[in-house]
């Protein structure tokens, strides 16, 4: 302040409007300092943190940084664009939305978009929509139960098997048809069944004439896979047969079994066994 004489202090009155702040006495000792102070930052900082402190909707500060708010209401197409500003992209664009692997985006910017899941079309595709709308694959369709204590004779008329199940995956079921007790299979298909059975003989029992007995899976009527024990000596004896049937096609598929006696042996002992069914894949067309 040179120009109002002043040496040990001046008489100018230098007043600053907060956050101006005005330091000094106006002396050539201690001139006037105009500087700003706010939240007890200065400078630079103290100007971001009143503009931050004050601003108003669409606005956002944090750490000293002003930038643009958009909205996060649903339907809002403001987004910041790759050049850092301001972008709304016109009718029909996608919104910045990309297609990649596995997923689809329909829709357009006036009536929305919709993301979802892409699942091929390759030919024996096992993934599906669930019932709750999310991607599913069924699990592997099993059974495997028992079959009854029975005595076999040489009638065949006479000598199907009882089977019960044990467990299974869901969709088994137990029926009767034609005079005899059936596996009703969940749907078509190639399956893998086997089936052991089991005969306990008397102690000292010999099968002196070629087999004691003969057993066989039936497919729905679409024939017999049959097997037969072999001559044994001890007081066990049996079989375990394992076959493969494409269903494609059948309208009722299922399983049961049979045995029959040689004629050769007086002795009709009991056959008891177990079975098991695996759905394999899909049909064979």
């Amino acid at each position: 302040m040179a120009r109002c004489g002043c040496q040990g202090g001046c008489s100018c009155s230098v007043q600053g409007s907060a956050p101006i702040t005005v330091s000094g006495n106006g002396s050539s000792g201690a001139p006037f300092v105009v500087g700003l102070s706010y939240g007890g930052e200065t400078g630079c900082d103290g100007i971001m943190a009143c503009v931050c402190d004050h601003s108003g909707d669409g606005l956002s500060c944090s750490g000293g940084v002003l930038a643009v708010q958009p909205s996060d209401d649903e339907g809002n197409l403001v987004q910041i664009g790759t050049d850092g500003g301001v972008f709304v992209p016109t009718a029909g664009a996608s919104a910045g939305l990309v297609e990649g692997q596995a997923v689809d985006i329909t829709g357009d910017q006036a009536s929305g978009y919709t993301i979802g899941a892409r699942i091929s079309a390759d030919p024996n595709n096992a993934i599906t929509l669930g019932s709750d709308g999310g991607l599913y694959v069924p699990g592997p369709k099993y059974a495997y139960g028992n079959m009854n204590a029975k005595t076999i004779t040489t009638d065949i008329t006479d000598n199907w098997m009882v089977p019960t199940i044990v467990a299974q995956s869901g969709g088994f079921s137990i029926y009767t048809a034609d005079g005899h007790t059936r596996v009703a299979l969940p749907d078509s298909g190639t399956w893998f069944f086997q089936a052991q059975f089991r005969c306990n003989t008397s102690a000292g029992f010999t099968a002196t004439t070629g087999a004691l007995f003969y057993a066989a899976i039936s497919a729905a009527g679409r024939g017999f896979m049959n097997a037969h024990t072999y001559t044994r000596t001890s007081t066990i004896t049996g079989m375990h047969c394992t076959t493969m049937d494409d269903f494609a096609g059948a309208a009722n598929p299922n399983l049961s079994f049979r045995v029959q006696a040689n004629s050769s042996h007086k002795e009709r002992p009991s056959v008891t066994g177990w079975w098991s069914a695996f759905l394999v894949g899909p049909s064979i067309a």
